[in-house]
């Protein structure tokens, strides 16, 4: 029988690029996402993962047409920019609904069922941008910094059951994210902050649209869910993004502040 997959954020990026490698592949792939998609083979499922009782009767749907999950690709988030000082509290606390509060809800549906699964896999989507701060993209980072401790309370949780659990960080993919995601306008910011935030917003759309495609992230997280045994974090991204994460930890915290700041300046 094929295996049972559901994937998240399946309308668009990664996620749709994820529902439809995976469906090549063999699996059954039902993609959730807040808009209903048309994907070849892919079983539509509409449901906000912010929202968890529509969440939860989406996944029951699920399991009413299989009886069975074998694994959860968590790919849906969204993302944000803005000072701490001055970003609306209303777009901020929207990213971390999806990106933190999304994902506690997708476990908390799925967890029971996957348990059941003689090989179950959950692969949580972060970013390189939960292992550090970024300037004025701070509700984002902490959001996904959340979801990298939140997949590994989970393994440590887990032990002794069939499911295996990976969070995976991702460094800029070359999609829609910056024109759909909230940006406080420059002009709102304090003198202080302005050209800073200019500057730096500058070079995040830049960034993305120079990134690797969704189909590049896709094949790597595939080819991380048909493995054994899985590694409890991949970093997916150019040599210069996989070395941050590890300066990050090395580098004394002022050297690794200048390093961030010149990086974004």
């Amino acid at each position: 029988m094929p295996q049972i997959a559901l994937v998240t954020g399946a309308s668009s990026g990664v996620g749709e690029a994820l529902s439809l490698l995976l469906t090549d592949r063999g699996w059954r792939v039902y993609g959730l996402s807040r808009r209903s998609v048309e994907l070849e083979g892919v079983i539509a499922l509409p449901a906000d993962i912010s929202d968890a009782e529509a969440i939860r009767r989406a996944v029951g749907q699920l399991l009413d047409r299989e009886g069975r999950l074998d694994a959860v690709l968590h790919c849906a988030g969204v993302g944000g920019a803005g000072a701490v000082e001055s970003m609306p509290e209303e777009q901020a606390r929207q990213v971390m609904e999806a990106n933190f509060w999304g994902s506690w809800n997708v476990c908390q549906a799925t967890l029971p069922y996957l348990r059941k699964s003689p090989r179950a896999r959950l692969l949580l989507v972060s970013s390189i941008a939960g292992h550090m701060g970024i300037p004025f993209r701070s509700v984002y980072c902490a959001s996904k910094a959340a979801v990298i401790a939140l997949s590994d309370s989970l393994r440590l949780e887990l032990r002794g059951s069939t499911v295996q659990v990976a969070c995976i960080s991702p460094g800029d993919i070359a999609t829609n994210s910056i024109a759909t995601q909230y940006r406080q306008p420059a002009g709102d910011l304090d003198p202080l902050y302005r050209e800073r935030y200019r500057r730096a917003d500058e070079a995040m759309v830049n960034n993305v649209d120079q990134g690797m495609s969704a189909r590049h992230v896709a094949e790597k997280m595939a080819a991380i869910l048909e493995r054994e045994t899985l590694s409890p974090h991949y970093v997916i991204g150019e040599p210069v993004q996989k070395l941050s994460t590890i300066a990050q930890r090395i580098l004394p915290g002022r050297a690794w502040e200048w390093v961030l700041g010149r990086y974004y300046s």
